[in-house]
């Protein structure tokens, strides 16, 4: 029986039984309709299921039925993909195979020796000079798109104390001020506003200075740039064979802020304020301000 009622599949314990499937242990109990508490006698996993040409695997629970021996409901149902039609007095079972937006296909010329990491080595020894290991954190020049902070009208910038930090996120915190501050990436300020900053921990559990924009976030004009769709990105690389990768290092950190813009950024320090010469991570229109920059590139 199909049951729209049922949260779980259950299977009448003696047929459990009868057919020999592995239970679970599960001391747990099911409210009936007539709201009867029934013990579980356990649980069978991964159990064959074939329903007219549809075949799959599903869960059951073995408990006391009195009028059915398999009862599936909705974990099968959604599972499968069924939909009950009781006019009709038929199931319709949507599932189906695998739907591949689009397929990428590995291939490897046959006797040829691949030598991508050789050639990726000699490639990174010839424009070591514009691929370093370690990114230069120097003021980086005017590239004709720099970013623009415009708030809505009689709007002021907002101001927000400094948030409490521990002894370890002190230190940490005047380490990579005083690194921006050698590399001109930012500048002392006496701005009358200003936000908080934290950390949060990265994957390699060093910590990442993170700048609280959203109260100045909230009061810029948003710049409604459109960004690549995916779809139309699975369409142009659908049946491309070889891929090229460009990957910038602290890109954001290569724009500059648009001129009188730049108090627009201060953040609030224990050591004091600090304004952004360069476009830091967070602002509301940083992603489109890096795609205009681009796009501007490459048509040039």
């Amino acid at each position: 029986m199909v049951d729209t009622g049922a949260t779980h599949n259950f299977i009448i314990d003696r047929e459990a039984k009868r057919l020999g499937l592995i239970l679970e242990k599960s001391p747990s109990r099911i409210k009936a309709v007539n709201s009867e508490a029934k013990w579980i006698s356990g649980q069978a996993k991964g159990i064959p299921v074939k329903i007219g040409t549809w075949s799959g695997s599903t869960n059951l629970m073995a408990v006391p039925l009195d009028n059915f021996q398999v009862i599936l409901g909705m974990e099968f149902m959604h599972a499968a993909k069924l939909v009950p039609v009781p006019f009709l007095n038929f199931l319709c079972l949507m599932g189906g195979e695998s739907t591949f937006i689009a397929a990428l296909k590995l291939e490897t010329p046959d006797g040829e020796a691949i030598q991508e990491l050789a050639i990726v080595v000699n490639i990174l020894k010839e424009f070591s000079d514009v691929m370093p290991t370690e990114l230069l954190r120097t003021l980086p020049p005017r590239r004709g798109v720099d970013h623009r902070i415009e708030l809505e009208p009689r709007i002021k910038p907002p101001a927000r104390p400094p948030y409490g930090m521990a002894l370890l996120e002190l230190a940490e915190l005047r380490k990579q001020l005083d690194e921006l501050l050698s590399g001109g990436l930012i500048c002392s300020t006496k701005a009358p506003f200003g936000v908080p900053v934290l950390f949060q921990k990265k994957q390699d559990g060093s910590l990442g200075l993170c700048i609280d924009y959203r109260a100045l976030n909230k009061m810029t004009v948003k710049n409604k740039y459109p960004i690549s769709l995916i779809a139309d990105l699975f369409d142009q690389l659908g049946k491309a064979k070889y891929f090229s990768k460009l990957d910038h290092r602290s890109w954001y950190w290569q724009v500059r802020i648009a001129e009188r813009d730049e108090a627009k950024t201060t953040c609030m320090t224990r050591y004091g304020a600090f304004e952004f010469l360069v476009m830091p991570f967070g602002l509301t229109n940083a992603p489109a301000t890096f795609c205009t920059l681009m796009n501007q590139l490459f048509k040039e």
